[in-house]
């Protein structure tokens, strides 16, 4: 079953996450459901030194179902757009990597979102930074522009995921690499469940080659899934680590 559609957001759709990622925002020690916070990026193999150098409030509003850093490297200086960046947290770590020099955009639909990931680059002491308050699939960013995409748990959570990931492919330059961890559902599964939520990353998940195909039809030239992590938002739907490039 496709999950894709014309390019934009749904409104039911995109209501439904904002109202989520809102409540994920203000009231952080809430119980989801899911596992979200430090503790979660340390189960799931962020380096320590990164959770300790970086503020508590950082990682509060975190809700990573992998770790994309294990996926491949950063390197000082270099350009990443961070698609549904959440509180920010994964580009906190990328400021880390990149340095002074970088230069790090993100990508959020939900304005409680943004705003805190505005809030925790600063405390952060990240540079050249800019969150962009909008839908994934119109980011306004230039052709050519990323060295890196990243992106954690947000892909399942478009209906229209062509159209992401072809922004995705339009904004990274030639030879750029795509760092995606994202929820996905287990080949025994039953299809996509009637009732289940979009916005806790169930209803919009695809299976792993279905994804891989996506990817590759919208013009990477390699992709490929590494490995699950073990993060789970439902029996059937499981976090899993992809290493994607463009030619």
């Amino acid at each position: 079953m496709s999950q894709t559609s014309p390019c934009g957001s749904r409104p039911g759709v995109s209501d439904e996450i904002k109202k989520l990622y809102t409540e994920l925002a203000v009231n952080p020690s809430k119980d989801f459901g899911w596992g979200k916070g430090k503790e979660n990026a340390r189960a799931l193999g962020y380096n320590p030194a990164w959770l300790e150098r970086l503020s508590d409030e950082v990682w509060a509003s975190s809700a990573a179902v992998g770790n994309i850093f294990s996926i491949g490297g950063i390197r000082a200086g270099e350009t990443v757009v961070d698609f549904g960046c959440g509180a920010g947290g994964d580009l906190c770590v990328a400021a880390l990597m990149t340095g002074d020099k970088g230069r790090l955009f993100g990508i959020e639909m939900t304005p409680a979102m943004a705003e805190k990931a505005r809030r925790n680059l600063a405390l952060s002491g990240a540079r050249n930074f800019k969150i962009i308050e909008t839908d994934m699939t119109a980011t306004t960013l230039a052709d050519g522009c990323a060295d890196v995409v990243i992106s954690n748990g947000s892909v399942n959570l478009s209906p229209s995921k062509e159209c992401v990931l072809k922004e995705i492919h339009r904004v990274l330059r030639p030879g750029g690499r795509f760092y995606l961890a994202d929820i996905v559902r287990e080949k025994d599964g039953e299809g996509t469940p009637c009732g289940e939520s979009w916005a806790n990353c169930v209803s919009g998940t695809l299976e792993p080659d279905h994804l891989v195909a996506l990817l590759k039809k919208t013009g990477f030239s390699k992709a490929e899934m590494k490995s699950f992590t073990g993060y789970r938002t439902s029996p059937t739907t499981v976090g899993a680590l992809f290493h994607v490039e463009k030619s």
